[in-house]
This record gives C-alpha cells, structure tokens and sequence, in this order.
C-alpha cells in the first residue's frame, strides 16, 4: 500500500493535470497557441521557460503566503517539526525572484512582436536594467538569509551549471567554427543557460533532500 507521501503526491499531480488541462483549453480558446505560432522559435522556447519560472513563483509566493498553506503543501515538511518565520520570508523572497526572471525572459520577445522601436524601446530596455537590479539585489538578500543547507544547494547548482555552460559553449562554438552547426544568437544561448541553470538547481534540491 502506497504510503501517505506517495499518495499525496499522486493527488497534487492529479489535481496538477486537471489544471493544467483547463488551462491549456483557455490559452487554446483565448488563441495564445496562435498567437505563439507566430513568434520565431528562440522567442517561443523562451516564452515557455518563462511561463514555467513564472508558475513556479506563484507556487512559492502562494506557498509561502501562510504558515497552515504552507505546511499542507511543502512536500519536504514533517507534521510537528517547527516552523521558522525566515522559512517563509525566504521563500517568498525566492518566488518574486523566479516571478522577475519570467518577465525578464517575456519582456524583449513581446516588445519585438508589438513593433517597440527607437525610444519605446530604450524605456523598455531602462525598465529592464531597473528590474534586472532590484532581482540582483533580492538574489544578495536570498544568499544572506538562506541557512547552510540552502547556500550549498545554490553554491553546487551554479558551479554544476558553469561548468556545463563552459563545455556546451565551447563544443558549439568549434562545430559552428568548422561549419558543422548554424551559428545560433545570443537570446537563445541565454534562454538555453537558464534552463540549464534550472534544471540543475531543482536537481540538486532534490538530491539534497529539500523536495523529499
């Protein structure tokens, strides 16, 4: 028989694929994917690494925005074990930090698709460099406030992506030299590093046991 973790798990992800179809079915109604299709293909893959940092985010500010919320659906919380105020700070710090990268991520392509030229374009290039400053500054403060555990998550998650980066845009950048591979732009090797940089981290949260 499948232990009380296990099945809670089978409910989140069934309640998880039910609204993520009746999601999928407005975006559908609503004429996103129409919408998507029109975009080049590094401005969709970006799109959708945006919308997934963006859902995350929400999980976390949601998850973060009461103690009873968030006993009932950390997956890594134990009933009886304390629960520090500096938990929750953190996380919800965490989650406005992935909520900033999605716009970041969605904020060029859709400034493109709309025609945003000459000075609408520097506006939106200024918003950025103020955004891009204020989620550097968050990050500085996740670092500070973060326990041991969380700090050498981060630490291992950015010298594993580095290194992966390295290798990648090395290997990428010969083939591309010798003519074997299509040089690619810049906006698609940063949409492919923060992916990269993603799946690490969530690989190495839960090596480390914080999703267990």
């Amino acid at each position: 028989m499948a232990s009380p973790g296990v099945r809670r798990r089978l409910v989140r992800a069934a309640i998880g694929a039910v609204v993520g179809f009746v999601l999928a079915f407005g975006a559908g109604q609503a004429g996103l994917f129409d919408w998507l299709e029109a975009l080049p293909g590094e401005d969709i893959a970006s799109t959708v690494v945006a919308g997934m940092l963006l859902l995350l985010g929400l999980f976390a500010v949601i998850a973060a925005s009461s103690s009873a919320l968030y006993r009932r659906m950390a997956e890594n919380y134990q009933e009886g074990d304390p629960l520090d105020g500096s938990v929750l700070r953190y996380l919800r710090v965490s989650g406005v930090v992935m909520i900033l990268a999605a716009v970041l991520l969605l904020a060029p392509p859709l400034a493109v698709r709309y025609g945003l030229t000459g000075d609408a374009a520097i506006a939106v290039a200024v918003g950025m460099a103020a955004l891009l400053a204020f989620q550097v500054w968050l990050n500085l403060r996740v670092m500070r406030t973060s326990d041991e555990l969380s700090r050498a998550a981060m630490a291992e998650a950015s010298i594993a992506s580095f290194w992966l980066l390295q290798l990648g845009l090395f290997g990428w950048a010969v083939l591309a030299k010798l003519g074997l591979v299509a040089e690619v732009s810049l906006w698609t090797l940063m949409t492919i590093s923060t992916v990269i940089y993603l799946a690490v981290s969530i690989i190495t949260a839960i090596r480390r046991g914080m999703f267990a």
